[in-house]
This record gives structure tokens, C-alpha cells and sequence, in this order.
């Protein structure tokens, strides 16, 4: 303070004398007071500014934050911070006795599973056992089915002879229930044989004889087809059919016809047994004709008859 009022009155000694003293320092407390308002006016506008700067920076900041808060990046998924473990130590602090022995659950599974292991060594036991002593048991069955192969022999030719006689007649039931061939008559007695001479043929007999009460129904032997039906001298009434091999077979002296022509099959009734002709008495006269030859390619009826199966 004393270095200025020195200085304001050399100042005033030397340049501003005319100017009372008086007035020369209030215009400089005047001005000195104006700078110091100056001063003071732009530190606290400094200071403002750069409060409100820093204000506006932390809301930023915060508004920035809640955003990112608020919408998470895509593919990620907000989790909770995984809860802190419990250390042994804080354990032993909250009670010493449970930090001296093992979890109750962890002893419980533990014991599980030595139990479960135990189970299945014993059940794996069992099975190798079981399989060791069924080993011996098959060893020994091939060997005794071959002992008793070797003892049924017998027994066992006499059971394939018994099934291939029930076979043979099983195919001679299915024969009989569909034949190819059939005898002509199903009940009579054979009485002139083939190849018989005498008084009652012009020369010998062609065929064979089926005695049979007259009407009894006479049946085409086979498969085949009536060529010939009517009257015709020592036979009377015949008939002639062809079948399918070419042989033709001819049933004379019939009382009546049932058939004069069309296709027949084994067993149809052609006509009935009779005493027309050249005869001594009602009976059939069979001929076989092979290829459909004439009288004197005829053949023995028995003999062609018992090569179809048949027993005259």
C-alpha cells in the first residue's frame, strides 16, 4: 500500500500536478476496482461453463448407459453375476463341525454308486457262471441225438416206410376222387376173355366180356370224344370214342344209348348194358383199338386196362 501511494505521487509530481491528488487515486482505486470486478466476473463465468460442460458430459454418459442397458446386443442374453461359492474357510466359520465332514449328499452318492457297481459285478458273476456251466449241456446234445438217432433207426425206416405208404394211398384217393381212366362197369363178372375161340365167334374173341344185369349204366373210360353211335350186326347197339392218344374203345350190345355224341370225360354214362347182337346174355363187350385201327388191330382190354392203373 505504502509502494503505492509512492508511486501515485510520483505520478503526479512529475506528469499529472495540475490534477489534485485526491482525484488521481480515486480514478485509480476506480480502475483497479473495475479490473478486479472484470477478473472476478470471467473466473466465475469460466467456471460455470466448465461446470455445465461436466454436467452435460455425465448425463450423456448416463443416458448412454440405461441405453445399453435397455437393449442388449443381439445374440447375448443378460445373466445374473453367478452367485459366490462358500469357501471351505467361511464354511468352518459359520459351523466348524460341517467343515470337519463330508456333504451328507456327496457320501449318499458315493454310496449309490459303489452299491450299483457292486450289483452289476455280481449279475456279470452269475452270467459268466450260468455260461460256463451251459457249455457242457450243448457239448452234450449233438451227442445224444446222435445216441438216440443210432437207437431210433429202426423206428425211424419203419415211420418213412408208414409215410410214404400214407402218401402212395393218399395219391390213389385223389386218383380215384379224379381219375383219368375209370372201369366201364362198376359191378360185374368178367366172362369171355381175349383172344378166346368157339363156336360162338367167327373167329376169335376181339375183346372182353362184362357181365351185368341189363340197364346197368356203362361209362366211357376216358377222356374223349363219340365218333360213332347206332346199330351195327353181331355188336348191336355200340358206340366208338376216341381219346386224346388216338385209341378208340368200343362198348357193344347196349340195350340204350345215353350219349351218341359230343366230348365225354372219365365216368360219363354213355348207354346201359344189354343183350343185343350176337350174344348168349345182357353184358358188355369192350374192345381197344389202338390209333383207331379195325378189328384186327384190337388188343387185350385187361391187359390195356391194368396199364392205366385199373383192376378189371
Amino acid at each position: 500500500m505504502r509502494d503505492f501511494r509512492q508511486i501515485v505521487r510520483t505520478l503526479h509530481n512529475r506528469r499529472w500536478r495540475a490534477i489534485p491528488l485526491t482525484v488521481l487515486v480515486g480514478a485509480f482505486a476506480l480502475v483497479g476496482i473495475v479490473a478486479i470486478a472484470s477478473v472476478a466476473v470471467m473466473t466465475r463465468s469460466a467456471s460455470t461453463t466448465t461446470a455445465l460442460s461436466a454436467t452435460s458430459a455425465k448425463e450423456r454418459i448416463a443416458a448412454e448407459s440405461d441405453d445399453a442397458k435397455q437393449t442388449p446386443a443381439e445374440g447375448t442374453t443378460k445373466q445374473d453375476p453367478p452367485a459366490p461359492k462358500e469357501t471351505t474357510a467361511q464354511r468352518a466359520d459359520a459351523d466348524p463341525e460341517k467343515a470337519d465332514r463330508p456333504s451328507s449328499e456327496g457320501v449318499e452318492q458315493k454310496t449309490g454308486r459303489d452299491e450299483e457297481s457292486a450289483t452289476t459285478t455280481k449279475a456279470e458273476a452269475r452270467k459268466a457262471e450260468a455260461t460256463k456251466a451251459a457249455q457242457p449241456e450243448k457239448e452234450a446234445e449233438p451227442n445224444k441225438e446222435t445216441e438216440q438217432s443210432k437207437e431210433a433207426g429202426p423206428e425211424d425206416e419203419t415211420a418213412e416206410q408208414e409215410e410214404a405208404r400214407e402218401a402212395a394211398e393218399e395219391r390213389a384217393a385223389r386218383e380215384r376222387s379224379n381219375p383219368e381212366w375209370v372201369l366201364p362197369i362198376e359191378s360185374y363178372v368178367l366172362t369171355g376173355r381175349f383172344g378166346q375161340s368157339g363156336n360162338r365167334w367167327a373167329s376169335y374173341h376181339h375183346g372182353l366180356d362184362f357181365a351185368a344185369d341189363s340197364g346197368t349204366p356203362i361209362r366211357a373210360v376216358g377222356r374223349g370224344e363219340i365218333i360213332a353211335a347206332g346199330w351195327e350186326g353181331a355188336y348191336g347197339n355200340r358206340i366208338l370214342v376216341r381219346h386224346p392218344d388216338g385209341t378208340v374203345t368200343l362198348y357193344a350190345h347196349m340195350s340204350g344209348f345215353e350219349r351218341t355224341s359230343g366230348t365225354v370225360e372219365p365216368g360219363t354214362v354213355i348207354g346201359y348194358v344189354g343183350a343185343t347182337g350176337n350174344v348168349t346174355g345182357p353184358h358188355l363187350h369192350l374192345e381197344v383199338r389202338p390209333n383207331g385201327g379195325g378189328l384186327n388191330s384190337a388188343i387185350d382190354p385187361f391187359a390195356w386196362l391194368a396199364d392205366k392203373g385199373l383192376d378189371p
